[in-house]
C-alpha cells in the first residue's frame, strides 16, 4: 500500500539537534527567568539553543579554581538548561580588552613565564570597534602569544578540565574551540602594527602548528561533544588563505566553520572586510565535510547570501549586555545600535528596516535555517511474517543533515503502545551528500516480525532517532507527531 504523507506548511519552525538558529549572551549576562514571559521570540518559540561566551580571566582567576557557579556562566545557563535549552558553550583565550580588563588570558598565565603582547588602549579609541572602549585609562590591551609553550601548557589545562564537566552533556550543543586568536577568531590582533609580534616569533608555519595543538587538545577533551572554530586571517597583514591548512584540518575532523563578527558590514558581492572571496570559497570547498556557521549577517540580502551557502546555525552576535535579543521588536536609541547592530557601517539600510521586518527576519532564519526533512510517502506492505517499508524523503531546509541516524519503525496497538519496534540506518546510509539541502531520498527496508506477535491490525508509526545524545528523535516536517517522537504512516494487518 501507498500512503502520501501529511506534511507540515514551511512556515512552521523545527527544533532539531545539529542546526537553527540560536540567541547570544556574552557580557552581563540574564537568567531565563529574567526574561519577561511575553517576550514576542519566547512566545513564538523560535529556538531552543543560546549561545554563553566567558573569558579565561573570568572562569579561572587562580590556576586550578574555577568560577563554575559565578553568574556570568553555570549561574545563568542553568536556568536555559532547566527551560529546555541548549547550551553553545565558549570560553576566549582573548576577548575584547584583555587581561586587564578581566577579558582575556588571567595574569597568572603571564606570571607562569608565557609571553605576552601589550597593544596602547589608545589605539582602539574611536576605531571600527563595537565595544565600548573605557575613555578613563591607560592601560594597554594585553594580548597571549598564542604559540607560547606556557600559554598552551595553561590553557590545555583548563580545555581539559572543561571537557571533563561538559563532554557528552545532552544539554551541550557545541563547543567553541577559541584559545586562537581574538574572540577566538583566529586573528592574533587587530589592525595595529606587527611588529611587536614579529619580536614574540611570529609566523605562519610556528601560528599553524600552535592552532593545530589546540585544536587537537579540544579534541581530546571533547570526543564525544560536536566542536566548531571561527575563521579568519592570521593578523590583518596576512590573507585568509594562509590559514588554509588549519581550515583543512578543521574540515578532515568535522569541526564547524564559523564566520564571525560580520555585522552590518556586508555589501555584495563580497566587499566585507571579513567576508571576502577567498573565504566563501573555503565554505564552499569544505561543504560536505564541515557545517557552515554564521554570526550577525543582520541585512535580509546577507541573510539570504548565508543561507544560499548552506547555513546550518545562526547567531545574531553583537556585543550588547544582556540578551541582545532583548532589543529587538522595540526602537534602540543610536548609541545602542552602534554597539548592538553594527550600525555605524550601514546606518541607511538598518533604519530602512521596520520593527515588524527585524522580527519576521529572525523568523525566517528560524524556518530555514538548517535541514528540514520530511517523509512524503511510503509503501508498506507484510509478507510472510516481514514488514517491507520503502520511504521517500525530502530536505527543504537551507543546508544538509550532516548528522548519523536510524530509521525507527514501530507497531503500536489501539491504545497507542509500542507492541513492536526495531531500528536501523537508512538503507542509503547517512551524510550530506546523500541528504543535501533540496535531496529526495528513498529507503527501503524488510523488518523481519517475531512469530509471537498476534494477529491483528496495528499503527505503523516511523521516527528518524540520532545515533548520538540518546537517540533523541528528530522533529519531522511532517503532521502528528507524538509525544515519543513518532510520526503515523497507516494501518498494517498481521495475519497469524
Amino acid at each position: 500500500m501507498r500512503k502520501n504523507l501529511e506534511r507540515l506548511p514551511d512556515t512552521e519552525i523545527l527544533q532539531n539537534r545539529g542546526c537553527g538558529i540560536g540567541y547570544v549572551q556574552r557580557r552581563g549576562k540574564i537568567r531565563f527567568d529574567q526574561v519577561p514571559a511575553d517576550t514576542w521570540f519566547l512566545k513564538e518559540n523560535l529556538c531552543d539553543k543560546i549561545s554563553i561566551d566567558i573569558a579565561w580571566s573570568q572562569l579561572e582567576p587562580e590556576e586550578g579554581h574555577f568560577l563554575w557557579d559565578q553568574p556570568e556562566w553555570e549561574g545563568c545557563f542553568r536556568s536555559w538548561i532547566d527551560a529546555g535549552f541548549k547550551i553553545l558553550l565558549k570560553v576566549r583565550g582573548m576577548d575584547t580588552l584583555g587581561t586587564f580588563y578581566n577579558q582575556g588570558t588571567p595574569q597568572w598565565v603571564f606570571d607562569a613565564g608565557a609571553q605576552y603582547v601589550d597593544e596602547p588602549i589608545e589605539f582602539y579609541r574611536n576605531s571600527w570597534l563595537l565595544n565600548e572602549i573605557p575613555g578613563d585609562t591607560s592601560m594597554p590591551i594585553r594580548y597571549p602569544v598564542y604559540w607560547d609553550p606556557v600559554y598552551i601548557e595553561k590553557a590545555g589545562n583548563l580545555i581539559r578540565a572543561l571537557g571533563e564537566r561538559y563532554n557528552g552533556k545532552p544539554w551541550v550543543e557545541s563547543v567553541a574551540i577559541a584559545h586562537t586568536g581574538r574572540w577566538g577568531e583566529m586573528h592574533i590582533a587587530d589592525h595595529y602594527p606587527r611588529d611587536e609580534w614579529d619580536r614574540k616569533g611570529y609566523t605562519i608555519p610556528r601560528y599553524l602548528e600552535a592552532h593545530r595543538t589546540l585544536i587537537d587538545l579540544y579534541r581530546a577533551a571533547f570526543p564525544d561533544t560536536p566542536l566548531q572554530q571561527s575563521v579568519g586571517d592570521p593578523s590583518f597583514q596576512d590573507r585568509f588563505i594562509d590559514a588554509m591548512p588549519s581550515f583543512e584540518y578543521l574540515a578532515k575532523h568535522r569541526i564547524m566553520l564559523k564566520s564571525g563578527g560580520l555585522g552590518k558590514a556586508w555589501h555584495p558581492p563580497f566587499q566585507s572586510p571579513w567576508l571576502d572571496d577567498a573565504c566563501v570559497e573555503m565554505f564552499r570547498r569544505f561543504f560536505y565535510r564541515s557545517k557552515v556557521v554564521f554570526e550577525n549577517l543582520v541585512l535580509p540580502e546577507a541573510l539570504e547570501f548565508a543561507l544560499e551557502l548552506g547555513m546550518s546555525y545562526w547567531q545574531r552576535g553583537g556585543e550588547a549586555k544582556g540578551l541582545g535579543e532583548l532589543n529587538i521588536a522595540k526602537e534602540i536609541p543610536v548609541p545602542e545600535k552602534k554597539i548592538y547592530s553594527g550600525y555605524k557601517f550601514t546606518p541607511e539600510q538598518f533604519d530602512a528596516l521596520s520593527l515588524d521586518e527585524q522580527m519576521e527576519l529572525w523568523r525566517h532564519l528560524a524556518r530555514k535555517c538548517g535541514y528540514r526533512i520530511a517523509a512524503d510517502s511510503v509503501d508498506y506492505s507484510v509478507e510472510k511474517g516481514i514488514l517491507h517499508t520503502a520511504f521517500l524523503w525530502t530536505n527543504r531546509g537551507a543546508a544538509p543533515c550532516y548528522e548519523r541516524f536510524r530509521l525507527r519503525i514501530a507497531l503500536c496497538d489501539s491504545r497507542g503502545r509500542a507492541i513492536w519496534s526495531d531500528a536501523a540506518e537508512p538503507s542509503c546510509g547517512c551524510g550530506a551528500e546523500i541528504w543535501d539541502r533540496g535531496a529526495s531520498v528513498r529507503t527501503g527496508h524488510s523488518w523481519r516480525l517475531p512469530p509471537s506477535l498476534p494477529e491483528g491490525d496495528y499503527a505503523l508509526m516511523f521516527a528518524l532517532e540520532l545515533c548520538s545524545f540518546a537517540g533523541e528523535r528528530m522533529e519531522l516536517a511532517n503532521r502528528g507527531r507524538s509525544e515519543n517522537g513518532f510520526y503515523p504512516a497507516g494501518m498494517v494487518r498481521v495475519s497469524a
